[in-house]
């Protein structure tokens, strides 16, 4: 399934422990590059901008105190997102995006006070556009040196980690979390395989003082199919070590506690399902599809005529096929496609197209290939019926059917259906012949939903533009 991970660290023993630097060294290293990187900038940037225009080198001090706090609200604002962790600092696209979204937000916001100030005399927009280039440029350029050096640098020892013992049913897979747990700090240097059949038993002080207790830093506990007794019990023994103690749950139960959490009076309650949109979402949401799909539709009025003149010449019937789809909230709307087939289908039994089947004609195969069969829902989206990105709406028929054996597939509705969808420019694409492919297709429309972003929306188009048209993926 293609969606956004992580690097993973490969493990290697960590020997020298005390000529290591600390882990947390990480977060404040690329905290102050940024920081000399946008402060260098400004000054470079100035002083450029000065001889290119002028040919002469004025006083750089304003431009220093610019530097200064541009550079200062720069990393405030990427620690306020956690953007300096092992983790996030491994995540180039992420990375990508907060630098340009960033460094642009706080450069507008200089250029608004400087405007406000009556300051455009002393201070020059070109030479802030120039340290805007130049920041960014340096600012990718470090991301790009962090993403392909620092996993190997923490895989072989410079920044000191926690030593783990990891206890857990004989059949988990630890090397896997090896890897994920070398971004956290941590480093399992023993592991404690307990119990049969992924139940975790009753633990003993001797137990655990035989398999390194008393060499390691903190303890991760898996709870995969453990019941609450063992588990306390668990817990209880290991009370007796002076460590600290973390819990993974790998099962049911873990996907409810990585849900985002919220006190409720003295409780803790954790988030299951993300609600729709919040207002404001839905609203920038809307204008973008509004602006989006009247642009397009005048732009390929062109295009959409030629496509309309080569179905008539081709076929009988119709240019447009309507069909009935479920919108947002289950709400029923009539589709619009270029039509591609010799049928009409829209009722409760409805076949899939197949490879080289017999209903779709050849400019028809043309269009659904390239994806072009689409265009008329552009008219579906200024109607308010459609997104432009968003989980590909199914027939009704195909709905009722995976409703019932998916129990996610109703969630893909919390949204309005688009035009384009993460699951398609991921590889879901196409005829889904078993139960399992359409699963991997909801599991990408969910991960859109619980994660949408504008800047997400303008990468699912771009990549549509780039994957979709694959003449050899779709039929």
């Amino acid at each position: 399934m293609t969606l956004p991970h992580e690097h993973m660290i490969p493990y290697h023993s960590t020997s020298r422990r005390r000529r290591s630097l600390g882990f947390g060294a990480i977060e404040y290293m690329a905290a102050a590059v940024d920081f000399a990187i946008v402060l260098i900038s400004s000054t470079l940037g100035f002083m450029l901008y000065e001889h290119v225009v002028f040919g002469a080198y004025n006083d750089p001090s304003p431009y220093v105190g610019i530097g200064l706090v541009a550079s200062t609200m720069f990393v405030l604002a990427m620690s306020g997102v956690h953007a300096y962790s092992a983790q996030q600092i491994l995540q180039l696209r992420r990375q990508v995006m907060l630098v340009v979204l960033l460094i642009t937000t706080v450069l507008c916001f200089l250029l608004t006070v400087i405007f406000f100030l009556k300051l455009g005399d002393t201070i020059s927009r070109g030479a802030i556009i120039t340290i805007a280039f130049i920041s960014t440029v340096g600012l990718l350029g470090t991301r790009y040196l962090w993403y392909a050096h620092a996993a190997r640098s923490i895989a072989h020892g410079m920044f000191r980690r926690r030593r783990v013992l990891l206890i857990c049913p004989k059949s988990y897979q630890v090397d896997q979390l090896r890897g994920h747990a070398g971004l956290s700090g941590m480093e399992i240097t023993h592991v404690l395989p307990v119990c049969e059949e992924d139940s975790i038993g009753g633990l003993t002080g001797d137990v655990l003082r035989r398999n390194g207790i008393g060499n390691v830093d903190e303890v991760l506990v898996v709870w995969k199919r453990a019941t609450v007794a063992d588990m306390e019990s668990n817990l209880s023994a290991l009370r007796r070590f002076p460590l600290a103690v973390n819990v993974i749950f790998d099962s049911f139960v873990g996907g409810i506690v990585s849900g985002e959490s919220q006190k409720i009076g003295g409780v803790h309650a954790f988030q299951t399902q993300r609600p729709p949109l919040a207002a404001w979402e839905r609203g920038l949401k809307r204008c973008f599809d509004v602006v989006f799909s009247f642009s397009a539709l005048i732009l390929l009025l062109p295009v959409l005529i030629l496509i309309a003149i080569a179905i008539k010449m081709e076929s009988k019937g119709p240019v447009l096929f309507v069909q009935s789809r479920k919108g947002y909230g289950g709400d029923a709307f009539r589709i619009l496609k270029f039509r591609s087939m010799r049928v009409m289908e829209d009722g409760a039994g409805i076949r899939q197209a197949t490879r080289n089947d017999p209903r779709i004609t050849r400019i028809g195969a043309f269009l659904r290939a390239a994806s072009l069969d689409e265009l008329p829902q552009f008219w579906n989206v200024l109607r308010g019926e459609m997104s432009i990105v968003g989980p590909r709406p199914h027939a009704i028929a195909h709905d009722d059917l995976y409703d019932a054996l998916i129990s996610e597939y109703a969630m893909r509705q919390h949204v309005k259906p688009g035009v384009t969808g993460w699951a398609q420019v991921s590889g879901c694409r196409g005829e889904t012949p078993t139960v399992e492919k359409m699963r991997e297709r909801v599991l990408h429309d969910l991960w859109y939903i619980n994660n949408w972003s504008i800047w997400l929306d303008l990468w699912v188009i771009l990549k549509t533009v780039i994957v979709v048209p694959d003449l050899t993926k779709a039929y």
